[in-house]
């Protein structure tokens, strides 16, 4: 029997899958699908050498080698591939820096459930069942809410760029405080621009478990920083951490925390 055309649901976590096998060559058609589920899926800022560049929804920040890491390719034989699917528009991709942007074309077709053809939208008027969304970058249960924030595993992944061991850094980002997550978040640029080549980075289920942004964040200022302002800065900032730490059982505010970060 013919099968109906339509879309699935596809979570990212299928690469811890005891199915999916590590260090293997990829297909074409499974490099193709990695790159779907690597390109982000809302819009995030990327520090590369000093370089801030921002890697919109659909979009993807990474070097032809990382890719052929990834892979097990040559980085010619990903060159081939990427122009190939140009070709076709299927995506879009330059060299920007010390890296490759590279631009999923029509990604919402790929990602965003109100696309989906007009066969899916029948079925689930006709169910009898209640219908979920099926945005398959976003886990609801993933999202806590702190005031009008909401602080999202899938923030923090995007954010880290490291990508390894992603079932067990999202159970440890579930078990997190609120609080916690929230400097992770404010603290993983810092870290980025302190170690800005990805490979020599911790791990991000390691950088979870070591909380090294509970750290004096003095220690990590940008690599090749000898400028005395940066040093204040970083010295008032790692000040005022530890007066929050101190005082947080007498509800302190972290609005001066805020302040200087965004200064």
């Amino acid at each position: 029997m013919k099968q109906p055309k339509g879309w699935i649901s596809l979570h990212r976590t299928i690469e811890d899958h005891w199915l999916y096998p590590k260090n293997r060559e990829f297909t074409k058609y499974e490099a193709w699908i990695d790159i779907l589920l690597e390109t982000n899926h809302s819009e995030q800022k990327v520090l590369i050498k000093d370089n801030l560049i921002t890697c919109k929804r659909g979009e993807s920040v990474r070097s032809m080698k990382e890719w052929a890491n990834r892979w097990n390719w040559s980085k010619s034989k990903v060159k081939r591939f990427f122009d190939l699917l140009q070709s076709d528009s299927m995506i879009e991709y330059k060299s920007v820096q010390i890296t490759t942007h590279l631009t999923v074309c029509n990604y919402d077709s790929y990602q965003d459930s109100r696309n989906a053809n007009e066969t899916q939208t029948n079925l689930r008027r006709t169910s009898d069942e209640p219908q979920t969304n099926t945005n398959n970058n976003v886990n609801n249960s993933n999202k806590v809410n702190n005031g009008n924030k909401l602080y999202t595993f899938d923030l923090f992944w995007d954010a880290y760029g490291k990508k390894v061991d992603r079932k067990k850094c999202e159970s440890k980002w579930k078990n997190l405080p609120e609080k916690d997550k929230a400097l992770i978040l404010e603290f993983i640029p810092i870290y980025q621009a302190h170690q800005p080549e990805e490979q020599y980075r911790k791990n991000p289920y390691t950088f979870l478990n070591s909380e090294i942004w509970t750290e004096d964040w003095n220690n990590y200022k940008p690599k090749g920083s000898n400028n005395d302002s940066s040093n204040d800065f970083y010295q008032q900032l790692s000040e005022l951490e530890q007066l929050q730490r101190h005082n947080d059982q007498e509800g302190a505010s972290t609005n001066n925390i805020y302040q200087l970060r965004g200064r």
